[in-house]
């Protein structure tokens, strides 16, 4: 009987945390029972913000070692049962109660160092655990250039990237929790003010804007001044087109934040960056991508979540950002689009197999405009051939209703 009791006072604890951890991710569960948050825990993989003495304990039973600091070697007898990630297996859902992309439990994907198929591919989580191992023991954190400068993945970034992926999907923790922050560039610049935790004041209405890092905590407007809205921009080269092209004229007539998060998908800290920032001033969040299958994709990111780290999206989603453009009928009238590749035919399959994809019908008719001319374009097609940025941002804010 006192075991029994032990459980259930063990798994009480458990739902306990997940809504504290859903709650510090700004995810409001009042209204949310712990049935449901149970059913939550069973069906999807929820990675979790966990401190290095639990990832080196949860380590250490994953490879049976005998102590936390014990050598990792990828012996024969070592294998891994990893959660498949792969979207084209179904193992993506969106959870209207968390209004995110999830990753269910269930199918995994066994890789053994025995089996010659899958054999490099345990080695390689086996090493990279090593480094997060000796990371975590020596303390602080770092980025994961740490990684790459190692011999065996001879500063292969992608290897690196997805062993860690898989490494937190098998802890069921964040990447930060590994030790390790992204290297991705995410910039803003608007009249903004972010406090760190040493008390410093960062201020970010400078020429070129501020980084995005993971420092950045209060955020307060600059006195005197307003922001009406938030605009995501896809590209480094787009951002300091709106940011400083034209001094800082565009930021002073829309009253507004500029984000990117770089050239390719936002990283986490980019994400949750923004989701801070959205609950920080509660305005509406406005997106400017390419007109093509990748500036989809990442749009899809920011409002759905990463399908590559289906299992680290809570708190990181904008559901009501609004795609206003470029779209692709827009700018092929200006001038001819590029052709599809083979891989943006296959990121538009990809997209059209997702119901919650397809079931925002201004994306959907997008996409299937966009599959049917075969073309695609960029952002620059527009506004630098016939309409300056101003112009066309002045067109597009004049058509929404929640400023």
């Amino acid at each position: 009987m006192a075991a029994v009791a032990e459980t259930a006072v063990e798994a009480a604890a458990e739902r306990s945390d997940l809504r504290s951890f859903l709650a510090k991710r700004g995810v409001d569960t009042a209204e949310v029972d712990d049935q449901a948050l149970k059913e939550l825990e069973e069906k999807y993989i929820i990675a979790r913000d966990l401190d290095a003495e639990t990832v080196l304990s949860k380590i250490q039973d994953l490879l049976g070692l005998g102590h936390k600091e014990d050598s990792i070697v990828a012996y024969e007898g070592l294998s891994y049962q990893l959660p498949s990630r792969d979207p084209l297996l179904r193992q993506h859902e969106y959870v209207p109660l968390l209004r995110q992309l999830c990753l269910r439990r269930g199918k995994v994907n066994s890789c053994a160092v025995s089996d010659p198929k899958t054999s490099r591919w345990a080695k390689v989580i086996t090493a990279v655990l090593s480094l997060v191992q000796k990371q975590l023991l020596r303390g602080g954190r770092s980025s994961s250039d740490w990684c790459y400068r190692d011999e065996l993945f001879q500063k292969d970034k992608k290897t690196v990237d997805d062993a860690l992926l898989d490494i937190c999907c098998l802890l069921e923790c964040t990447r930060t929790s590994l030790g390790v922050f992204e290297v991705i560039p995410g910039m803003v610049v608007g009249p903004l003010i972010f406090n760190r935790k040493n008390g410093e004041e960062l201020h970010c209405m400078g020429m070129a804007g501020a980084p995005i890092s993971e420092q950045m905590y209060k955020i307060t407007v600059e006195p005197d001044a307003e922001v009406k809205f938030i605009l995501v921009v896809q590209r480094n080269e787009v951002f300091y087109d709106f940011a400083i092209g034209g001094g800082d004229l565009f930021l002073r007539e829309f009253s507004c934040v500029i984000v990117t998060g770089g050239d390719g998908q936002p990283g986490i800290t980019t994400r949750a960056f923004l989701r801070k920032l959205k609950d920080s001033l509660s305005v509406p969040v406005y997106a400017l991508v390419d007109p093509d299958p990748k500036g989809l994709s990442i749009f899809c990111t920011y409002k759905f979540g990463s399908s590559e780290s289906p299992f680290d999206n809570v708190g990181l989603t904008i559901p009501e950002i609004k795609w206003i453009g470029v779209y692709l009928e827009e700018a092929i009238d200006i001038k001819n689009g590029l052709p599809l590749t083979k891989e943006d035919v296959s990121i538009l399959e990809g997209l059209c197999s997702q119901k919650y994809v397809m079931g925002d019908e201004l994306l959907r008719t997008n996409i299937h405009f966009m599959m049917y001319k075969g073309l695609k374009s960029n952002i620059e097609a527009v506004y630098r051939r016939q309409c300056p940025p101003i112009d066309y941002m002045r067109k597009k804010m004049n058509n929404q209703e929640d400023i």
